[in-house]
C-alpha cells in the first residue's frame, strides 16, 4: 500500500465521528497499525477501566490480549474473539483498502452469555477489589449474542474500511486534480442507495442507486421530492424533525421500513440517517439505504425450517414408539398362526406379518431421515433398487393422471445404500410429476457412460428458467409457493455422499436430472 493508515484517516476527525455515532451507547474500540501499534483507543468499560487496567497484575493480563490480537493481523478471517484471561472478550478485525491489510480494529470488553459471578467473586478477592462495587461494573458490560457480534464487527469493519477508503479515494483525487471522480464513485455506487436532504426534509442529491432503488429515474422532480421514508407511517416519527437531529448529531443507524413502489409492491428499507456540515457551512443529512426485502424473507424461511426441523423431530419420535406395539402384535400373530385350531388362516397371518413388516421398514426408513451419521453401503444394482420402488411410483404417477415408465440399461452393481437411493430417486420423481400437467411422462433411464452407472430421470415439464439453474440445491430455494427447497438439497446432500453428482439438463420441453455415480469396473 502506497499509504499509511494514519495519511489515509484523520484519526482525530474520526474520533470525534465516533462521539457523535456512539454518544448514546458506551462502546470500546481500538486500531492498530500493522505493526501492533495503537493508533486510536476508544471507550472502555467501567470493568476495565477502574479495576483491570488500574491494577499492575490484572493489566498484564489485559496486554496478552493485544499481544494475541497482534499475531491475527495476517489471517484471513473475518473476525476473531479472545478471551481475556480477566473474564471479558475482545474481537478483532482487519481493515483491508483495495485487498490490502492496513489496520487492525478491536472491539471489546463484552461477554457471550451470562458472567459465572463466582468467578469473578474469587477475582475480586484475589486482586483486592471491593466485591460489590467490582460485580456492580460487571453488570454493566454488554452481553452479545453470536449474530448481534457478527453485525456488530461488520458494521465496524465497513466503517472503517469505507472512511480508509474515501481517504485513499481523496489522495489519489488530489494527486490527479480531479475532484469529480469521487462524485463518480459515489453516483456508481451499487446496491447502497445514498441521498443527501436539507433540513427541511428536500432532496438535494441522490445516486443512481437511490433513483433505481425509489423509482425516480422518470421523475423531473426528483430534486423537489420529499424523502421517501415520509410513506412510512410506522417510522415517520422517528424522521418527523431532521432539525433535531443536526442538533444533537445524533445518528439513525438502521431502521427498517416499508417503500411502496408504484406498481404497489413493497421493499423492506434498512436505513441509516447522519447529519453532516460542509466547509462552506452547509449542513445537510445524508441517508444511506439498503433494500433488506430478500434478507428479510430468508428470515421468514429460516423460521419456517425451525418449526419444519422441530415437527420432523415430533414425527420421528412417534414413529419410534408406533413400532413397539407393533412388534408386539407381531409377535401373537407368529404365536396365534401355528395354532392347530386356525390353520385354514395361517396364509391370511403370513400376509399380515408381511405388511407389519413392510409398515416397520417404511418407518425405518422414515427414521434414517433424521440420523446425521454417514450409512453404510454394500454392493448392489441400482436396477434392483429402482424395481422395487417402481410399483410405489408407478401409484403416485396414477393419482395425478400421469405415466411413469423405467427404461433400465444393462449396469454393473456398486456400492450402495438402498434406503438413501430410494430416497432420493422419490425426491427426484416426485419433483418432475409436480413439475407437470396431467398426461406428462417421466421416464427413468439407467445405463453405463464412461467410468459412471448412470441415473436418469426425466419429465416434460415446462423447464427451469435459466436464471433459476444456479439456485437449485439450495436451502430456502423453491419455485413452489409452499416448498421449502429442501428436497433437491438433500438429493445433491445423498449424491455427495455416494461420490456421485447430479448434472441438470432443462429446457422447455422437460428437465433431465442425471446422477453420475463413479464406477470402477466401468471399461
Amino acid at each position: 500500500m502506497e499509504y499509511k493508515f494514519t495519511e489515509l484517516v484523520d484519526l482525530s476527525c474520526f474520533k470525534n465521528c465516533l462521539v457523535s455515532l456512539f454518544a448514546i451507547s458506551n462502546p470500546v474500540l481500538k486500531i492498530l497499525d500493522t505493526d501492533g501499534k495503537i493508533l486510536l483507543s476508544f471507550g472502555c468499560q467501567e470493568i476495565c477501566k477502574k479495576y483491570h487496567q488500574a491494577n499492575c497484575k490484572t493489566a498484564s493480563i489485559c496486554r496478552k490480549s493485544e499481544r494475541y490480537m497482534k499475531n491475527y493481523l495476517n489471517s484471513d478471517e473475518p473476525y476473531k474473539c479472545f478471551t481475556c484471561e480477566n473474564g471479558l472478550i475482545d474481537a478483532a478485525t482487519p481493515i483491508l483498502v483495495n485487498g490490502e491489510h492496513v489496520a487492525t480494529a478491536i472491539h471489546g470488553q463484552f461477554l457471550f452469555e451470562e458472567p459465572d459471578l463466582e468467578k469473578f467473586r474469587k477475582q475480586a478477592k484475589k486482586y483486592g477489589f471491593d466485591e460489590k462495587e467490582y460485580l456492580e461494573a460487571l453488570a454493566k458490560v454488554p452481553i452479545y449474542a453470536k449474530a448481534e457480534l457478527d453485525s456488530v464487527m461488520l458494521n465496524i469493519r465497513q466503517l472503517i474500511e469505507t472512511m480508509a477508503q474515501n481517504g485513499l479515494d481523496h489522495l489519489r483525487l488530489l494527486q490527479s486534480e480531479s475532484e469529480t471522480r469521487l462524485m463518480t464513485i459515489i453516483k456508481n455506487t451499487p446496491y447502497i442507495a445514498i441521498q443527501s436532504y436539507d433540513f427541511n426534509g428536500n432532496l438535494q442529491y441522490c445516486n443512481k442507486a437511490s433513483e433505481k432503488m425509489f423509482e425516480w429515474e422518470d421523475d423531473p422532480q426528483k430534486s423537489e421530492s420529499k424523502r421517501p421514508m415520509i410513506y412510512d407511517k410506522k417510522l415517520g416519527s422517528d424522521f418527523s424533525n431532521l432539525k433535531r437531529i443536526h442538533q444533537t448529531g445524533k445518528v439513525i443507524k438502521e431502521k427498517e421500513w416499508l417503500f411502496r413502489g408504484k406498481d404497489g409492491s413493497e421493499k423492506t428499507i434498512s436505513s441509516t440517517l447522519f447529519p453532516i456540515n460542509f466547509p462552506d457551512g452547509k449542513n445537510e443529512l445524508i441517508s444511506m439505504d439498503i433494500d433488506i426485502t430478500e434478507k428479510k424473507h430468508l428470515e421468514r424461511e429460516i423460521q419456517r425450517f425451525d418449526q419444519l426441523k422441530l415437527i420432523g423431530e415430533m414425527a420421528a419420535g412417534i414413529a419410534h414408539e408406533i413400532r413397539n406395539p407393533m412388534t408386539t402384535i407381531r409377535g401373537y400373530l407368529q404365536l396365534l398362526q401355528n395354532r392347530k385350531e386356525i390353520q385354514d388362516f395361517k396364509s391370511q397371518f403370513q400376509l399380515m406379518i408381511e405388511e407389519i413388516d413392510r409398515a416397520n421398514e417404511i418407518i425405518t426408513q422414515f427414521l434414517s431421515l433424521a440420523k446425521t451419521k454417514p450409512a453404510e453401503t454394500k454392493s448392489c444394482n441400482l436396477n434392483d433398487i429402482i424395481a422395487k420402488l417402481f410399483p410405489l411410483l408407478q401409484a403416485d404417477a396414477f393419482t395425478k393422471n400421469m405415466e411413469i415408465i423405467f427404461e433400465p440399461g444393462k449396469i454393473p452393481n456398486i456400492h450402495l445404500n438402498a434406503t438413501e437411493i430410494h430416497q432420493l430417486i422419490l425426491n427426484l420423481c416426485r419433483n418432475g410429476l409436480e413439475a407437470m400437467n396431467e398426461g406428462g411422462c417421466i421416464t427413468i433411464k439407467t445405463f453405463v457412460e464412461g467410468q459412471n452407472v448412470v441415473l436418469g430421470v426425466k419429465d416434460e415439464g415446462y423447464g427451469i428458467p435459466v436464471e433459476n439453474l444456479d439456485k437449485l440445491g439450495k436451502p430456502f430455494f423453491s419455485t413452489k409457493d409452499n416448498g421449502t427447497g429442501l428436497g433437491l438439497a438433500s438429493c445433491i446432500n445423498i449424491a455427495t455422499r455416494h461420490n456421485a453428482i447430479i448434472d441438470i439438463d432443462s429446457s422447455p420441453t422437460g428437465t433431465t436430472f442425471s446422477v453420475r455415480f463413479v464406477c470402477d469396473e466401468c471399461v
